[in-house]
């Protein structure tokens, strides 16, 4: 599918930056995904300072006002005390007269207000398009704490997309800003059939937009849920497990961690085809590199990382696929708590239950994807190697 769009209309709005990332040639790549990242850097990062100025001078501001008001609190007390006999001699008839105005005024506030005519009525409003760029938006397919993912059009070519956009005024603080730079800067290296893919970057006054390829709104959590006993077929289960490891091989082939994996984040068309989306906590790392962060979903999480030590994100990836096939095979997950520290307490006794009549390569292939020790962790070669995908998942891809 080629991927066009026609510049006029951005041309027209000096505040909007569009960049067509599929088009950019090879050897430019690099230099254009470097322009992209310090011109949305050194956006967010104004932004960021203009909100920290902002914020000390209203803490200021506040702190001179209350000073203001403790004086004036003192300056009446005083008066009062020495004023006592005189303020008792005054009439009370001005009392009564500030309680005359107040019933007025709330008589006059009860009073239904008179309807505003406008020229434009609801259904013009409702019926009004809201677009970014040459793209118009439909109706949201997710929502975070700083980016709404929503259905978009292309206007010339009619082709559907998922736009997800971040609010610049809730990019607040540089964690935020360094995702979203990871984010972009990850989906353009990378190009795989089970992976999603970003087409367009857009940026304006009020947010960065990222327009990737639409698949569907079906995510992998909303099929599960559909099925009895919230759970799959082992066959069906295993070809769509093949295809997300296969996704993550190729990841980790760039020494990409995608961070976050789970149902949720797992889109599917018709035919059980799978696309890996949110690369929102994904990260790009050297050769046996550790990071000490924090991230991701609490009932996918390694123990390594619920214990916060140095880890590599790569084994955790691993660890986040033996959760998912559990899930998907047996309809819940291995490890349960009342609130996320019991949850972590159990991720660390590390204390898997399997039926007794499950398939044995099933049982290793679970067990060797949620092995407490890291060295002793499938990689994800050994994963693919398995004898369940050379047998049964072929025989359940052609039928």
């Amino acid at each position: 599918m080629k991927h066009t769009l026609k510049h006029e209309n951005n041309q027209s709005n000096p505040f909007m930056n569009h960049y067509d990332l599929q088009s950019i040639e090879n050897n430019k790549e690099n230099r254009q995904a470097n322009k992209i990242l310090s011109n949305i850097e050194s956006k967010i990062s104004l932004i960021s300072k203009l909100k920290t100025n902002a914020f000390d001078n209203y803490k200021k501001m506040s702190q001179d006002t209350k000073q203001e008001k403790e004086n004036n609190k003192i300056s009446i007390n005083t008066k009062i005390q020495f004023n006592s006999q005189t303020i008792l001699k005054q009439p009370f008839c001005k009392i009564t007269n500030i309680l005359a105005h107040y019933t007025e005024d709330k008589q006059e506030q009860q009073q239904p207000k008179k309807t505003i005519k406008n020229n434009l009525d609801l259904n013009q409003l409702c019926n009004q398009e809201i677009q970014i760029g040459n793209f118009k938006l439909e109706s949201i397919l997710g929502q975070g704490s700083y980016a709404t993912v929503r259905l978009c059009i292309e206007k010339n070519s009619k082709i559907k997309y998922a736009i997800k956009i971040y609010d610049k005024s809730k990019i607040n603080d540089n964690q935020k800003m360094n995702n979203i730079k990871r984010e972009i800067s990850i989906l353009k290296r990378i190009n795989h059939n089970n992976i999603i893919k970003l087409i367009y970057a857009i940026e304006d006054r009020k947010s960065i937009n990222l327009v990737m390829e639409y698949i569907s709104n079906q995510s992998l959590a909303i099929y599960v849920k559909s099925k009895s006993k919230r759970l799959l077929p082992i066959e069906e289960a295993l070809y769509i497990f093949q295809q997300l490891a296969n996704a993550i091989k190729y990841l980790h082939s760039k020494n990409i961690a995608h961070r976050d994996i789970k149902m949720e984040n797992i889109l599917l068309l018709s035919d059980n085809y799978v696309k890996l989306i949110d690369f929102g906590f994904s990260i790009c790392i050297q050769d046996n590199q550790k990071v000490n962060v924090f991230c991701g979903t609490p009932s996918y999480m390694s123990p390594e990382l619920v214990s916060k030590v140095p880890h590599n994100p790569l084994c955790s990836d691993i660890w986040s696929l033996g959760i998912l096939l559990y899930r998907m095979i047996l309809g819940e997950y291995p490890f349960k708590g009342q609130n996320d520290k019991e949850l972590y307490r159990a991720i660390q006794q590390n204390k898997v239950k399997l039926p007794n009549d499950m398939n044995q390569n099933i049982v290793n292939l679970i067990n060797g994807c949620l092995e407490k020790t890291i060295n002793q962790r499938l990689t994800i070669e050994q994963i693919l190697n398995n004898p369940l995908f050379q047998q049964t998942v072929n025989i359940y891809a052609l039928s």
